[in-house]
């Protein structure tokens, strides 16, 4: 005798998986790496009025952004330096670069996995391609209005799935990465 339950737990468990595996995680903490205090300030208000994740936090420059990722100085704690959801990273900055940042980011296996969009000023067309070489999962030019700001936010958001599941190109790739472009 063959026993046949419809609608099981199991036929339900089965229905229900490939929706669970599709469900995009939610943005905890967005670490923003700027060197420009007015572009954080500025920021901190577009997210007070369009918040994308639980909490914003900035970091000034590279080398602050390795001891929060690294938890060291100042950042020894977790709550002092939660894991980022997503990291905003600025190009250009004093100390580290933000391309010498992402090749040790990019390094560290219990890093790489970090999704990184940078955020700066430049579109010039080398840059652009070399972080899409290099595994950023998005790029975007800074916005030069407090509105651009907020749309900014607002493309975050409503691209999140996009940026989570780009392909990365990674140190040695060849490239094709397909960048998420906010």
């Amino acid at each position: 005798m063959e026993w046949v339950f419809p609608n099981t737990m199991l036929d339900l468990l089965f229905e229900l998986i490939p929706g669970m595996l599709m469900m995009t995680p939610p943005i905890h903490t967005v670490l923003l790496v700027d060197d420009n205090p007015d572009d954080c300030e500025i920021m901190k208000e577009a997210w007070e009025e369009i918040p994308v994740g639980q909490e914003l936090r900035c970091v000034y420059d590279g080398t602050e952004l390795l001891d929060y990722l690294y938890r060291r100085g100042l950042f020894l704690t977790r709550e002092c330096a939660p894991r980022p959801s997503v990291i905003l990273l600025d190009l250009n900055m004093p100390h580290m670069t933000g391309g010498e940042v992402l090749t040790e980011i990019k390094k560290d296996p219990s890093l790489a996995c970090i999704p990184i969009v940078v955020l700066t000023t430049s579109k010039a067309p080398k840059d652009i391609c070399h972080t899409a070489w290099m595994g950023v999962n998005g790029y975007m030019q800074k916005p030069n209005s407090y509105a651009g700001y907020l749309q900014m936010f607002t493309n975050l958001r409503e691209h999140w799935g996009e940026i989570l599941i780009q392909p990365l190109a990674g140190i040695g790739g060849d490239g094709s990465a397909n960048v998420a472009w906010c």
